[in-house]
């Protein structure tokens, strides 16, 4: 496992790649893949399933990460499917979904999918908050600007990418990752 010198990362943003690099302490080529990815709720599910048609077509060791956002007032909805949910209706419509619920928690959570010739390993990382009840602050991309982690007055999209990264889900599973592959 450890023979691995550069990491497969399929995905079309060169800068995840570094970021991923950075925290795992190895570098990682983004490899920009057209593959199908099977329709579920469940992060894990999703992840382990782009990772083996990855590595299928690409025959190396490889990683790819799924995201997703359970709000527990609409019964675990968007999950996995949170992409389609903010390409549709955006942060303001997940809003728009649970106004007037006084339910406002949230988990996020992502999945880190390794593939190589022995089979697929999976780490997720999960991190629990609520939802904002406006969208607040300008950085950050997706739901950033409506989930407040647990123990913060912020939205993701408020915090500095270090304080977001520093506990963020993807963080946790990355972490993960990288105590398998040394």
């Amino acid at each position: 496992m450890n023979n691995v010198r550069t990491l497969l990362m399929v995905t079309g943003n060169q800068n995840k790649a570094n970021e991923v690099g950075d925290i795992i302490g190895m570098p990682i080529e983004a490899v920009k893949l057209d593959i199908l990815e099977i329709q579920s709720l469940d992060v894990e599910e999703v992840a382990r399933e782009k990772a083996l048609a990855a590595f299928r077509v690409l025959g190396r060791p490889v990683i790819v990460d799924d995201t997703g956002m359970s709000i527990e007032a609409i019964n675990g909805l968007p999950g996995a499917l949170v992409v389609w949910f903010l390409d549709t209706l955006g942060p303001a419509g997940l809003l728009k979904l649970v106004a007037g619920e006084t339910n406002r928690r949230v988990t996020v959570s992502t999945c880190i999918a390794y593939a190589d010739e022995k089979g697929v390993h999976t780490f997720v990382g999960s991190v629990s908050g609520s939802l904002a009840d406006t969208l607040r602050g300008e950085g950050g991309f997706g739901y950033d600007p409506i989930f407040i982690p647990d123990g913060s007055d912020h939205t993701y999209a408020e915090m500095s990418a270090e304080e977001k990264n520093a506990g963020s889900m993807r963080k946790i599973a990355l972490d993960k990752l990288k105590k398998f592959l040394t």
